[in-house]
């Protein structure tokens, strides 16, 4: 009988692991939830990428032991920015071989300014707005930039790169008409209501805002501090069950707060018509 050697044997598991190699998913990281979830999307049936930060609030937090082993070993790397993600952004700036694997979002996606930002508009990471996905169209803009990089890097999978992409976008293009739609029958937002909310997420969807009168400003002082009209709404934490749907749960979950907190508004203003009718009476 023929006996197979222990030589043999090695270079058989060596060329396996080869193989196994060749067809591998490639390893990425994406650094927070929105957009890791269209990632996840764009990688159905290829693998899964890695979730560096669980929240936008932890962009800031020293980077853990598996979060910088997750970045050495990656192929690519997804992220917004030094202005969003700062110790994303040390690490980067220290391990130049990681940076070269890295895409920044935010220096090819139109970006709004700050809220109330009265700067020099010298750097983009300092004077914009850089949380664009909220903007259904802008998160097109980035799938369609993040798909030929995924394909860059992976071209076995191209075929299942671009038929996932179609469908993604399909997908956003359909919620997007579900949240408009939500919109168009409901009386307009007030200023005063959307400006608590995601800048982004309002001028896609509510173009056409109610100005507010010295009442509504009023409602919103205490003790001549002015405060958010629905605090308990606006700083609800995100959705913690991060995969493909967590994109289009939370862009629901936003539509859904914001009508929430404008219902709310226009119950406190008549409300406090009543009192003072009642007062002046």
């Amino acid at each position: 009988m023929y006996k197979i050697k222990p030589i043999q044997v090695g270079a058989l598991v060596l060329a396996l692991f080869m193989t196994q190699s060749v067809f591998a998913a490639p390893r990425v990281v994406v650094s927070l939830p929105a957009i890791h979830s269209l990632v996840a999307n764009i990688m159905h049936g290829v693998g899964e990428p890695v979730l560096l930060y669980d929240h936008e609030s932890n962009t800031a937090d020293t980077l853990d032991p598996f979060q910088k082993s997750e970045l050495l070993i990656a192929d690519l790397v997804i992220w917004i920015g030094a202005g969003l993600e700062t110790s994303l952004s040390d690490m980067l700036d220290h391990t130049p071989p990681l940076e070269s694997r890295s895409m920044t979002l935010s220096r090819t996606i139109p970006l709004l300014l700050k809220k109330n930002f009265d700067g020099i508009a010298d750097s983009r990471q300092i004077s914009r707005d850089l949380k664009f996905w909220s903007d259904p169209k802008l998160a097109i803009m980035a799938v369609r930039q993040i798909t030929p990089k995924l394909v860059r890097i992976d071209p076995d999978n191209t075929e299942r790169y671009l038929d996932n992409e179609i469908m993604l976008l399909k997908r956003i293009k359909s919620m997007t008409h579900e949240i408009a739609s939500s919109f168009s029958s409901l009386e307009p937002i007030p200023v005063i209501v959307a400006a608590q909310f995601d800048q982004y997420f309002n001028n896609r969807f509510i173009p056409n805002l109610k100005n507010g009168s010295t009442h509504d400003g009023e409602l919103l002082k205490v003790a001549g501090v002015q405060t958010n009209p629905c605090p308990n709404l606006i700083d609800q934490e995100q959705l913690t069950d991060h995969g493909p749907d967590q994109y289009f749960e939370t862009m629901r979950l936003k539509t859904k707060r914001i009508q929430s907190c404008a219902a709310k508004f226009s119950r406190k203003k008549v409300a406090n018509t009543i009192s003072k009718k009642d007062k002046s009476g």
